[in-house]
């Protein structure tokens, strides 16, 4: 990938919808030469799939993250497997190195008898010596009252993200137009993730986070995240902060996997560390999201799904 894979990825992550069109003019290149690209990351396996989800605010939940250590005596797949039935696992992956072995478990969860099930629940797993879990600080975007009208055209958009809006109109039975005005409703009203799910260690590029612990007291968050835009344009994603501790998960993709340890030297360095520690993650494995789920249990209510 280069640096405007990058921004198409970041900009579908925004709104899955968004066209050839509206992304050449964004990254000032030809709508041909997006489609190329488009098409070069889903056969290469960066972009996994689309998806539409409810936002938090929908919901009422609250993403974490957990770091799960074993005694190492565990089948690493069948472990995966059995976090992944839990509805509120969002994703998994192994880490690299360490004694016994370590599992990096992305999550949401319901109010703090959510919590604490998901707790009770990893800790519970054959072999997991200790969980270590943080609530992040999330957009919990907006509440709406959805129509029937939004919730049939979210049955069609559950199946395919993409779809067109002749198609769209054709499988609800409503107007393009009436399918148009529906459809910006819904993505303008930041109650839903129109999103891109992708495997960033596709290829030969490896992906990693550096857990940092910063200096409360003369660092923001956002302070911090400028200077890794501005540090590593093309290798730094983004941050997951902790809403408990000062701490960030700091997302990174680099081409070779010694970079992990150059830009982790750095980062160590710089003013507003306390502590850092490189977690390097083997191809995660995705599993529906919550939001999706709930989504999906409104419109069975209805009569809409499956």
């Amino acid at each position: 990938m280069d640096i405007i894979d990058k921004k198409m990825l970041l900009e579908l992550d925004v709104n899955c919808r968004v066209s050839f069109e509206e992304l050449s003019r964004k990254l000032n290149i030809t709508s041909n030469a997006v489609k190329k690209r488009f098409d070069k990351l889903m056969e290469s396996g960066v972009i996994d799939e689309f998806s539409v989800a409810f936002k938090p605010a929908m919901t009422g939940a609250e993403y974490l993250i957990a770091e799960v250590c074993t005694d190492g005596t565990e089948d690493e797949e069948e472990l995966i497997d059995q976090i992944g039935k839990n509805d509120m696992t969002v994703q998994v992956g192994l880490l690299v190195g360490g004694e016994g072995r370590s599992y990096m478990v992305h999550a949401e969860y319901i109010g703090p008898d959510g919590l604490m099930e998901l707790g009770v629940f990893l800790r519970g797993l054959d072999g997991v010596k200790s969980v270590d879990m943080h609530t992040m600080v999330t957009d919990p975007g907006r509440k709406i009252e959805l129509t029937k009208l939004h919730l049939r055209l979210l049955r069609h958009l559950l199946d395919d993200p993409r779809i067109m809006i002749s198609e769209l109109a054709n499988r609800s039975g409503l107007t393009a137009r009436r399918v148009r005005r529906l459809l910006s409703e819904l993505i303008e009203s930041r109650s839903f993730w129109f999103s891109v799910r992708w495997n960033l260690s596709a290829g030969e590029s490896t992906e990693f986070y550096v857990r940092l612990e910063y200096d409360q007291g003369e660092n923001t968050p956002e302070e911090i995240d400028e200077w890794f835009r501005s540090e590593y344009e093309m290798e730094y994603w983004y941050s997951y902060v902790s809403a408990i501790e000062p701490v960030l998960f700091v997302k990174f993709v680099t081409d070779h996997f010694r970079d992990a340890e150059l830009i982790t030297r750095n980062v160590t360095a710089s003013r507003f560390a306390k502590s850092t520690r490189t977690l390097v993650c083997y191809p995660v494995r995705k599993f529906t999201r919550l939001g999706q789920i709930k989504l999906q249990e409104m419109l069975a209510e209805t009569g809409l799904w499956p």
